[in-house]
């Protein structure tokens, strides 16, 4: 197949991969969580510059202010708020995308500067190598970072792979404007998530290093060039990390690290740690936890800290500040094995690339013994297995995967070389055509079923829950209207999906907690003083306890059904 007709190919699968974002976008499921939640009020935040509780410590703004950027222009009530987030997401998938062509053409630059035999071209020719990149990219998107999760890794990827993008471009002998553009986008990935101050910090230092040792005619202009890129990114990342250090009270560029080391490794409890004890191996002394208004049950205040739709999520790192995780051996090899698990999970989710890469390598591929040739391609290999080296040894989850497991899987099919004279390079753009058009024809099968399921059940629309807005409509139906606090009873009304607050705009500044995760109804039942945990409830002015039972579970006495959904509320008026 000619590269001619390979690009009109890849042309028009790029355009059906929009029409796929925007059928995802209009009918793609509801699939929040207390993450989702926390950005969207970090949103609110920003749109009412209310830059205090913007700087936060576990939740970094640069997606919540893409989330804002979005409410401003549609200006959605609550009740269609998420399909607005939904179209947010679209945005940055165009944009996942279009990093993705880019970040393809810069490995093909440095793959032609270096990785030059004529004995052996590339297995892949550079249309076929970025058509199957994109159905890669759009895999990803199908499993890991789909359209409906209102979080920030699409972004962060997208982010990435424009910064690998660069250093290809700068490897290939692209202009000193490169190195600044490079710091910008690793500024603005740090303030996507904190976890990418390291693979930054990295990244720029090893630029650096590797300046001092080249020969002088480029040593000035790469040491210069990589002092260049890291003061764009203090200029960007630095204010942050300011705020968030004075806040905090001392240094810190984010407190996500040290609270996952804490409840990974050290087995510390999720919630309420200076009630329940259990620290594992971390230590504290807690200045400022929920306020306990009853052992037993448990019940908790959150006025002590009343912002955000559910505050103990909103900002961990203040109920947390001061635990303090410990290297704990046992912890960490537990974690490990558990890593390890994630990992074979993830790689057997992801086949088609390997199966790609080995019907070729029995086709006659191979990949060339010539490491000068090929190690300025693999660079940006080696940058996502440090992302990979980062997380792995406390905790992985497959949205975490995407960006390493891309610019690992890509580089390698850049890489792979075949016999001059063969028919391999046929073999390749044949196998990069047929994965493409598998995973369209399944994800036009998948958004059609979920297209044809909202006719038939008459939803309004992909994006809407049939247990949380209900609950939510409930609520002011029993005369709980916006802006009275509620409180939350059990792990789904409180952990597991609390947007139902967000929607009703009453947000929860109390909790009962179910210490097992049981079912609330049961756990309800069994109590011997209900009355004072209620009356402790009516003292900081909450106006009803809102939790989901289950629908075989006996709905205990006084609970009224919040619409036709599982959760029932608790009147305290």
């Amino acid at each position: 197949m000619n590269s001619s007709r390979i690009r009109k190919i890849t042309l028009i699968y790029l355009v059906l991969l929009v029409l796929c974002g925007i059928g995802y976008a209009k009918y793609d499921s509801y699939g929040l969580d207390g993450d989702a939640v926390a950005f969207m009020d970090i949103a609110d935040a920003l749109r009412a510059h209310d830059f205090a509780h913007v700087v936060n410590g576990y939740w970094n703004p640069a997606y919540a202010a893409m989330l804002a950027a979005g409410q401003a222009i549609s200006h959605p009530s609550r009740w269609n708020e998420l399909q607005t987030f939904y179209w947010v997401n679209f945005w940055i998938y165009l944009g996942c995308l279009a990093a993705c062509v880019y970040f393809v053409r810069s490995l093909v630059l440095v793959r032609e500067r270096y990785a030059t035999d004529a004995s052996a071209p590339p297995a892949f020719s550079s249309g076929a190598l970025l058509l199957v990149s994109l159905a890669l990219m759009f895999a990803s998107f199908q499993r890991e970072l789909h359209i409906s999760a209102v979080r920030s890794d699409s972004l962060l990827l997208m982010l990435l792979m424009i910064a690998a993008s660069l250093l290809l471009r700068l490897q290939a002998g692209g202009g000193f404007l490169y190195y600044p553009l490079l710091g910008l986008t690793l500024g603005l990935s740090y303030l996507t998530k904190s976890f990418a101050f390291l693979p930054s910090f990295f990244l720029l230092g090893a630029i650096f290093l590797f300046g001092l040792f080249r020969g002088r005619s480029n040593r000035n202009r790469i040491v210069a060039g990589s002092v260049l890129a890291g003061i764009v990114f203090v200029l960007l990342a630095g204010p942050y990390i300011l705020a968030i250090s004075k806040q905090r009270g001392r240094p810190t560029t984010g407190e996500s690290a040290r609270l996952n080391y804490a409840f990974f490794v050290d087995q510390t409890d999720r919630w309420h740690e200076f009630h329940t004890g259990n620290l594992g191996h971390a230590t504290a002394s807690f200045k400022h936890p929920e306020q306990l208004l009853l052992d037993s049950p448990p019940v908790y205040s959150y006025l002590r800290h009343p912002y955000g739709t559910y505050p103990i999520w909103f900002d961990p790192a203040y109920w947390t500040d001061t635990i303090q995780p410990h290297v704990y051996l046992k912890g960490h090899l537990l974690r490990l094995a558990r890593c390890s698990a994630l990992l074979v999970r993830f790689i057997v989710a992801h086949l088609e690339a390997f199966v790609v890469l080995i019907v070729l390598l029995v086709a006659g591929a191979f990949f060339s013994r010539k490491w000068r040739g090929w190690l300025p391609v693999a660079s940006v290999a080696l940058w996502g297995l440090l992302m990979l080296g980062i997380y792995f040894p406390v905790d992985l989850q497959d949205r975490y995967l995407a960006a390493p497991f891309l610019f690992v899987v890509i580089t390698m099919l850049a890489l792979l070389r075949r016999p001059a004279n063969s028919n391999v390079g046929d073999a390749a753009t044949i196998t990069a055509l047929l994965l493409a058009l598998l995973l369209l024809a399944d994800a036009t099968a998948d958004i059609a079923q979920r297209r044809r399921i909202l006719s038939v059940t008459g939803y309004p629309r992909g994006a809407y829950s049939t247990q949380i807005y209900p609950a939510a409509s409930g609520l002011n139906q029993l005369g709980i209207t916006s802006g009275q606090t509620v409180a939350c009873f059990g792990s789904q009304a409180c952990y597991v999906d609390h947007y139902w607050a967000r929607l009703a705009g009453t947000p929860i500044r109390a909790e009962i907690e179910v210490p097992d995760f049981s079912d609330p109804g049961a756990f309800w039942t069994k109590q011997q003083n209900k009355q004072q945990a209620l009356e402790q409830l009516r003292s900081t002015g909450v106006t009803a306890v809102v939790g989901f039972f289950s629908p075989s579970a006996h709905i205990p006495e006084g609970w009224q059904q919040l619409g036709d959904s599982n959760f029932y509320a608790y009147l305290l008026r």
